[in-house]
């Protein structure tokens, strides 16, 4: 499950990388990608949203589910974990859903702004200027990456605009706030790994705290540290990431097995 403002395509070199050992399902949330908005704001909130994604795996007839999320994506999935526990076998974190807060000293609703003013601000006069933006702002690129960008935005009386609206971004952010993750740590039985970036240093003992506090809560968790990556964590290293997946979900496998 992606982070907010991205789309299901973004973990395209995730899933062709792990397409041989699972059967992998990345889709787009409510107002990414392909998908439409919802019209109450209120529905993006976290437990309404695990509500909207156990439907939704009952509808594939789906079993031995594993969850993998990014950012708000990790943050859904502990929402997933506590609340049907008995569809989930475990979740995998990709640095999201451990911190609880948001920058230092910025109220909720200056991030609701900010967060508006930018996404408007998001204009390209073409396809290629807007690729050419991305990247300038990747450390890397492929052609998953690319068709993953494409995904995020959407032509627009000539101008190329994200998908995602302030409105549906800043219904997002609320919902998070107004529902933390630490409201359903305790709820959380299922196996869970969380990968997490090492960058920017800046916010280390930020970072740590909100580990800790993760370990506290949920202490069969286990955590790794991802070194030289951003919060964009599988798109900066995918081979590393695929990688611990596959060890992890192994384990878990074998744990299974011998239980």
């Amino acid at each position: 499950m992606h982070g907010m403002g991205s789309s299901g395509l973004s973990f395209g070199e995730l899933a062709k990388l792990l397409q041989n050992d699972f059967y992998v399902i990345a889709f787009d949330l409510p107002g990414h990608g392909g998908e439409v908005s919802l019209d109450n704001e209120k529905e993006y909130f976290p437990a309404r949203m695990a509500e909207r994604l156990s439907n939704f795996i009952d509808s594939l007839w789906l079993t031995d589910v594993y969850l993998v999320g990014h950012s708000w994506g990790a943050h859904l999935a502990l929402y997933m974990a506590g609340l049907y526990s008995e569809k989930i076998k475990g979740l995998v974190l990709l640095d999201g859903g451990y911190f609880q807060q948001g920058p230092a000293g910025v109220s909720l609703n200056q991030q609701l702004t900010d967060v508006g003013a930018f996404i408007d601000s998001v204009c390209f006069a073409s396809w290629n200027e807007f690729l050419d933006s991305e990247r300038a702002n990747s450390s890397r690129w492929s052609k998953e990456l690319e068709e993953g960008c494409l995904a995020q935005a959407a032509e627009v009386d000539g101008e190329i605009r994200l998908s995602t609206s302030p409105f549906t971004a800043k219904a997002v952010m609320k919902g998070m706030h107004l529902e933390p993750t630490a409201v359903i740590f305790p709820k959380v039985q299922s196996p869970v790994l969380l990968l997490h970036s090492t960058m920017p240093k800046e916010i280390e003992e930020e970072r740590h705290e909100a580990i800790e506090y993760l370990l506290n809560e949920i202490p069969h968790a286990e955590v790794q540290a991802i070194h030289n990556t951003s919060h964009e964590i599988y798109r900066d290293a995918p081979e590393i990431i695929v990688s611990k997946l596959k060890e992890w979900f192994y384990g878990q496998t074998k744990s299974c097995a011998n239980t």
